[in-house]
């Protein structure tokens, strides 16, 4: 996929947690990293490229297509897309199943027969076929996680965008939601995710954004940004969180 974002902006209040963001990426790119500090503008610039925000300032750009401002084609841009946050955003009185068959039905405008053999296809594609039938509650939070995610995929989205997904999940959860976004990888999803691991962005990414204080401070491939960063910023920040 091709990105072209120019002259961000997006303030929330005094914040501003998209202070003008540039960025161009080739279409080589099937899956971008971005990574850096919370409260950086990872967040942030996530759910603009998704059409979730609107910015103040500055265009967004999807292999040619420009993200349009209008509310009718900004909901046709969300429905290609699929999201899934750091909460898992379920609701609670729908089982795993319905979870899925009600976006597919209500967003995408699916027969409901339809929906249900999709769900229940996805769902075992992610081994949660035996929790079908289970609410949420009932559910760990690596197995919410998912039905979460199994949910963004059933549209068989243009682009999956991943807002730190393993943020809730203790480390054992966390390896297998990872495994499952590094299979999406392989099958050739494409997939914008803003994430703390460092060990997942290196080894999956193509391509790897640093923000800071809402500006891009460093991007490039993994090797490139990993092995050599240019910025002291970047330098100071992977001595850190790569110490361990």
């Amino acid at each position: 996929m091709s990105i072209e974002i120019r002259g961000l902006t997006k303030h929330y209040g005094t914040t501003r947690a998209a202070d003008g963001i540039d960025l161009v990426l080739g279409d080589s790119v099937q899956v971008l990293a971005l990574i850096g500090p919370s409260g950086g503008g990872k967040s942030t610039l996530l759910r603009l490229v998704g059409g979730l925000e609107r910015p103040e300032e500055g265009t967004i750009r999807i292999d040619g297509a420009e993200m349009p401002r209008d509310e009718e084609s900004l909901r046709l841009w969300r429905r290609q897309n699929g999201f899934l946050f750091q909460s898992f955003n379920l609701f609670p009185h729908l089982t795993a199943l319905e979870n899925i068959i009600l976006p597919l039905v209500e967003v995408h405008g699916w027969k409901r027969g339809e929906a249900d053999a999709r769900a229940r296809e996805v769902v075992a594609r992610f081994g949660m076929g035996a929790h079908l039938e289970k609410h949420p509650a009932q559910l760990s939070g690596g197995q919410q996680q998912r039905i979460a995610l199994a949910r963004a995929m059933a549209h068989e989205p243009a682009l999956l965008l991943l807002d730190e997904p393993t943020s809730a999940l203790d480390p054992e959860m966390k390896a297998e939601v990872l495994d499952l976004i590094e299979e999406l990888c392989q099958a050739g999803q494409r997939i914008i995710l803003s994430t703390h691991e460092m060990g997942f962005a290196r080894g999956s990414a193509d391509a790897v954004v640093f923000l800071g204080a809402g500006r891009v401070v460093e991007s490039g491939s993994a090797a490139e940004l990993f092995d050599h960063p240019r910025s002291a910023i970047v330098q100071a920040f992977l001595s850190k969180v790569m110490k361990w």
